[in-house]
């Protein structure tokens, strides 16, 4: 994950969630301003300015109209454009309360909620940019506002103490909404986050491996063949003896296995394109030729009658391969091999009867180094195919079998080649 993509998910998510947030507790303003009207104004017969509180009541509405057709794009958000929002309610929050008694206005105190919705969302800059415009509109409107044609004092003063009430209770149950919302999507972002940043340690580590891995490619390439030659040689020397020709034969079709291996290897690494083949084909000789790598492991293999072209995606073979040598280590029993092709998803379930994984290594495969067979493998068949079923779509999972054993079902997007 570079540096771009990790501010990129730090400026811009969290924002864009928080829009969503704020246009909830924008409606509900809405609703609580123009309910409060209606009260004073038909309930109380406490005139109010109807026709300017409405102008801004409906510019309000139609601002969160904007917002709400603005979050079904897919654009990202910004900290700025937050600050924007905030400072657009903020402002018509003002205007309202200079029509309804200024100062005096026992709701004048909500004129904090921006700024706290701001001082959990917002770099400090912003935040205090945002304290100051509330704390100007405040001292403005301590001497600048239409004061309320309220003739009973008694009464003023009852209406007063109950705004206060009802104040609180909808600054503190606003407050507790945004902040609690905001904080889950902040917790989701982060879990986000580590998720992205073990994908990259991981993936770090296997671009490491694959680059050794070349390395020491090329350097085998002259001993296998060396041999190759020998072998060959050897096996036409003894041919008279079953035994030791046949050994010799043997480590010829290994070192040619081997060989083909560097082969592919080196073609793809020319962005050489695999020739499509019918998918049956395909798997027949995937097994062929892992039975070829492994002749002392047996493999009891299902095939689909698939024969529809199918263009193998870079590194799928070696990820099979990888997980059939995982099978065979763990157990002498055979291999269990299946494979079907159908509704754009190509199943593929490898099944052994050895003895398992523990739930933490099941927590762990293909996510972390490790290995389950003490004093062989590296521990890295797992972790690396993976690595190359997420990169193709696919995914990777493991479950336990009755009568002990482990299976392993790898599922990969496919779509027959032209």
């Amino acid at each position: 994950m570079s540096s771009a993509t990790a501010s990129t998910l730090l400026s811009t998510l969290p924002a864009r969630a928080l829009l969503g947030r704020l246009l909830a507790v924008r409606v509900a303003l809405v609703a609580g301003w123009a309910a409060g009207i209606a009260w004073l104004h038909w309930g109380l017969d406490i005139r109010m300015p109807l026709a300017p509180m409405a102008t801004v009541l409906a510019l309000m509405g139609v601002f969160a109209l904007t917002t709400a057709w603005r979050l079904r794009q897919d654009m990202p958000a910004t900290q700025l454009e937050f600050l924007a929002h905030l400072l657009a309610d903020l402002t018509a929050f003002a205007v309202l309360v200079f029509f309804s008694g200024g100062a005096t206005n026992p709701f004048v105190s909500l004129m904090l909620v921006p700024v706290v919705i701001a001082a959990v969302s917002l770099r400090a800059r912003w935040v205090w940019l945002l304290a100051a415009v509330a704390g100007a509109y405040y001292a403005l409107l301590l001497f600048v506002y239409q004061p309320l044609a309220v003739a009973d004092p008694v009464a003023a003063y009852g209406m007063h103490l109950g705004g206060m009430w009802f104040n609180f209770l909808i600054s503190a149950g606003l407050i507790a909404f945004f902040v609690t919302r905001m904080h889950a999507a902040l917790r989701a972002r982060d879990q986000e986050l580590g998720a992205l940043l073990e994908k990259q340690l991981r993936d770090e580590r296997i671009v490491a491996l694959g680059t050794q891995a070349a390395l020491a490619a090329h350097e085998l390439a002259t001993p296998l063949a060396t041999i190759q030659t020998t072998a060959h040689e050897l096996a036409g020397e003894f041919a008279n003896d079953p035994d030791i020709g046949a050994d010799c034969r043997l480590l010829e079709r290994q070192a040619q296995a081997c060989k083909g291996i560097l082969t592919r290897l080196a073609a793809r690494a020319q962005d050489g394109t695999p020739a499509a083949q019918a998918l049956d084909a395909w798997l027949a000789g995937l097994v062929e030729r892992w039975q070829v790598l492994r002749p002392d492991a047996q493999i009891a293999a299902a095939l689909p009658a698939e024969p529809r072209a199918f263009t193998p995606p870079d590194g799928l073979e070696q990820a099979i391969l990888n997980v059939l040598n995982n099978a065979a280590d763990a157990a002498p029993a055979p291999v269990e091999f299946s494979a079907t092709a159908e509704a754009g998803v190509l199943a593929i379930d490898i099944a052994d009867r050895g003895p398992g994984f523990t739930p933490e290594q099941k927590a762990q495969a293909g996510r972390v180094l490790f290995s389950g067979k003490p004093g062989r493998g590296w521990g890295m068949g797992l972790a690396l195919t993976h690595a190359t079923l997420e990169r193709l779509g696919g995914s990777l999972t493991l479950t336990e079998r009755e009568g002990g054993g482990t299976c392993v079902h790898i599922r990969l997007p496919w779509s027959p080649t032209a």
